[in-house]
């Protein structure tokens, strides 16, 4: 028995397919797009997951020590310096100490955090005055300040537009 083509007698081929899948792509980028403009953010540095239901009661902490750690590059460049910090707090009577990220901290500053009454080990750092300023202005009645827009966003829009273009010149080709 002979091959079998399922394209045969049709004129859709790999030109048609890329234009489909830049069409495809496009709607994406316009979506993620208008997102950004409207102040939709990021942040790939942050590690901390806050639960939904908070149940962690707030404290201070105390930044102790600077620690330095050096270790390979991975992409080959020589070495990376990796810095962190030591802070301790004290739950009922009991000490704990834990490392954090640097986030500019100075030794001897006095931090805000959030502890799980059940596991003190469990906590994270917060902003407390932003909390604050969020608490006082929702019993005043005002509104939450909208976003800023980020002209980056009207970028990828456009940028999106002209993907869509060479994709749907590639479905008409």
């Amino acid at each position: 028995m002979g091959q079998v083509n399922i394209l045969a007698g049709s004129s859709f081929g790999l030109t048609k397919v890329i234009g489909i899948v830049l069409c495809l792509v496009a709607v994406g980028m316009v979506y993620v797009g208008i997102k950004v403009y409207n102040g939709f953010k990021i942040d790939f540095g942050t590690k901390a997951n806050v639960p939904q239901e908070d149940t962690h009661i707030p404290t201070t902490a105390k930044i102790q020590n600077k620690v330095r750690t050096t270790m390979p590059d991975f992409n080959g460049q020589g070495e990376r310096e990796i810095i962190e910090w030591t802070m301790v707090y004290e739950i009922d009577g009991e000490k704990y100490k834990q490392t954090i990220p640097d986030n500019n901290y100075t030794k001897g500053q006095i931090i805000d955090i959030k502890y799980e009454p059940d596991d003190p080990n469990d906590f994270y750092v917060y902003d407390k005055q932003a909390e604050e300023a969020a608490a006082i202005a929702a019993q005043n009645g005002e509104e939450e300040i909208p976003a800023e827009k980020n002209k980056l966003g009207l970028g990828m829009v456009a940028l999106a537009c002209l993907i869509c273009a060479v994709g749907a010149a590639l479905l008409l080709s």
